[in-house]
């Protein structure tokens, strides 16, 4: 079995544009001759749904991985992974399951200690930046700087993947 390949996480709470961003940079890299996995977190169920993630339909996150050129997806929740083993998988779990790809891009496992893109809806939504482990660039909807973080626009996709990368190269 070959290494694990680089992983990058997109992390953020919810509707801050993870899933955006993350099918983006897989567009965008895929572009450039890069196979890319994906993996998703399921962390908490919309509300009123039961903690059963829907995995792979359409316009879900993980077929939505796919339709932009991931090689592969894996999905977790509290419930249900998408290895379809019980209970949640870790990152590192869903990722020895993937195809071999360049580079695994992960949406949300905020826990997990890999290279963090972070991105922030409101500005109540700075504090994460002092939970998180390994950090290495921000996108806010908000005007916002940081005194050591590179700070992008979301939409800067081909920026936030140069950044991406080299902070994983290194």
């Amino acid at each position: 079995m070959s290494a694990q390949p680089p992983v990058i996480q997109i992390v953020g709470y919810a509707d801050s544009g993870k899933t955006t961003l993350l099918c983006a940079l897989v567009r965008h890299l895929t572009s450039l001759g890069m196979t890319v996995a994906t993996l998703k977190h399921h962390g908490h169920p919309p509300e009123g749904e039961a903690d059963n993630a829907a995995l792979d339909l359409p316009d879900k996150d993980t077929w939505l991985h796919l339709a932009a050129g991931a090689v592969g997806t894996g999905a977790s929740s509290s419930a249900l992974s998408a290895v379809w083993t019980p209970g949640e998988a870790s990152l590192e779990g869903l990722a020895a399951r993937l195809p071999p790809a360049d580079l695994i891009l992960a949406e949300g496992f905020k826990r997990a200690s890999y290279a963090k893109w972070v991105l922030l809806r409101e500005p109540r939504d700075i504090v994460l930046l002092d939970t998180l482990s390994n950090v290495i660039g921000v996108s806010a909807c908000f005007p916002f700087s940081h005194p050591s973080l590179p700070v992008l626009d979301r939409d800067e996709v081909e920026r936030i993947a140069a950044m991406a990368i080299a902070a994983v190269r290194r």
